[in-house]
């Protein structure tokens, strides 16, 4: 009954956020919205929109506690509120995000202009309506091929038809993010004996209010990327071990960062059979060319990696703003290569650790830092949606631990648009990038993990003291 009053309540709220920023009748048709400018820049919105991300993760742990204390949570009861959550955002307006009108431009470009979208920008069709929608109108796609042909297909359906291209990629976002839960459910139940945590795996990723908004809300493509990305992780633990690293080449060639899995993997398969690790790896790699090969024009095809110049929200954001004073001009890169060089660190020592690995949980551990050390370390562009790269990992391994971690992220990843789309504009910081907002905005995003780990060492501790205690009244009484 509680947890059927907590999908209720969910529900409720997530209503009531989509008729704040509606998808529909005239947001969509307005080009560059956001959260700030359609519920205004002002205190009361500021405050509204915290509580609801509050409320939101509070229904979100308490539905958590009753399926891990094994309250016999029905599995269908959980995707079918899961679903109904999807459905509602659907028809909320993208207001922290204008990727998905890229999105519809790089299709466009293959589908209606005929040309290549790794090579023409938008901005090269002025003529297209769509340009006027979007954040970077003179770059290529940044995304792999599989992802463009996605976006060619629903250009050819949709014909221009702006509500169409939109919904269609809502649409794919949703289905990939139920799918993303089912896998997670079916590698926990081979990780794990429990079947609550099981269950409790699929409910963290599918319930997650962050992910909700950014994968169905906003329609970025990651749910889709890690979609094959826990294909792949659930062919490693199922014994398929030919298609591993196809799967997760697929996801690749939606988008770069779910590669980063790929080496521990491939050496999961090393230890079973390692002729099988080499044919598994060569498929992944067939793959790539293959698909590829019709958009080919030399190494300019390769866009994905080229926004290695920006800063936000980070811990090499936070770094070149300190060092800017001293430094200049070279302060960018050297803080871009102090955050490479601890994230090469960190894959390293995952590497070493996946290569020690007795099981398969303790190889998806590798997986799941080094993703982790790829959002924290290496990404100096960070982004709130990132977050369900080591999310989806996180979910997966079926361990409390890990599940507190990615959720907290997460908590911290909605945070952070407290800080850019209301603080700053409401000039609670200084006009333009200062150190004040780049720091307000990382600490929001890592504040709650942060308190987390503190909270939990804590109580750690203080088990430890009651059971010392406790240990020394007993011999005493001896």
């Amino acid at each position: 009954m509680v947890f059927l009053a907590v999908a209720v309540v969910t529900a409720l709220v997530y209503a009531v956020w989509v008729l704040s920023v509606p998808l529909l009748p005239d947001n969509l048709y307005i080009p560059l919205l956001d959260l700030g400018k359609i519920t205004g820049y002002r205190w009361p919105s500021a405050i509204l929109f915290v509580l609801s991300v509050l409320v939101l993760f509070g229904l979100y742990a308490v539905g958590y506690q009753r399926i891990v204390q094994r309250r016999s949570i029905a599995m269908p009861a959980i995707f079918a509120a899961g679903a109904l959550f999807c459905f509602e955002l659907v028809w909320a307006y993208p207001a922290t995000a204008a990727d998905v009108f890229g999105y519809i431009a790089h299709g466009r470009l293959l589908a209606l202009h005929q040309v290549n979208p790794f090579i023409v920008a938008p901005s090269a069709y002025p003529g297209d309506p769509i340009n006027s929608f979007l954040a970077y109108p003179d770059e290529p796609s940044q995304y792999g091929p599989i992802w463009v042909l996605i976006g060619g297909a629903f250009a050819t359906v949709a014909q221009g038809d702006l509500l169409k291209e939109v919904l269609l990629y809502k649409a794919i976002a949703a289905v990939a993010h139920l799918g993303g839960a089912g896998l997670i459910l079916l590698i926990a139940r081979r990780l794990s004996r429990d079947p609550a945590m099981a269950q409790a795996s699929a409910y963290l990723y599918l319930w997650n209010p962050m992910l909700l908004w950014e994968m169905v809300a906003n329609a970025h493509n990651d749910g889709v990327m890690m979609f094959f990305g826990l294909a792949g992780v659930w062919l490693l633990v199922a014994g398929f071990d030919l298609l591993v690293l196809g799967a997760v080449a697929a996801g690749t060639l939606v988008k770069v960062p779910v590669a980063l899995i790929a080496p521990s993997l491939f050496v999961g398969l090393w230890r079973r059979k390692w002729p099988r690790a080499v044919e598994a790896a060569a498929l992944g790699l067939a793959l790539c060319v293959v698909v590829y090969r019709p958009f080919w024009e030399g190494v300019d095809t390769l866009t994905a990696l080229r926004r290695t110049d920006l800063f936000t929200a980070s811990f090499g954001s936070v770094l070149r703003i300190v060092l800017e004073p001293w430094l200049g001009a070279d302060a960018s890169v050297i803080a871009r290569t102090i955050s490479l060089s601890a994230f090469a660190v960190v894959a390293v020592l995952a590497l070493v650790y996946a290569i020690q690995a007795q099981d398969d949980r303790q190889l998806l551990r590798a997986a799941y830092v080094t993703l982790l050390g790829g959002l924290l370390l290496a990404t100096t562009w960070f982004q709130a949606w990132y977050v369900v790269w080591p999310l989806a990992l996180g979910a997966a391994l079926g361990e409390p631990r890990r599940h507190l971690e990615v959720a907290l992220l997460s908590l911290g990843g909605l945070l952070q648009y407290f800080v850019f789309i209301y603080l700053w504009v409401m000039d609670v910081f200084p006009p333009g990038e200062n150190l004040g907002v780049q720091a307000a905005a990382y600490l929001a995003i890592i504040g709650p993990l942060l308190l987390g780990i503190l909270v939990r060492v804590s109580f750690s501790r203080g088990n430890a003291s009651c059971a010392a205690s406790a240990d020394g009244r007993i011999a005493l009484r001896r």
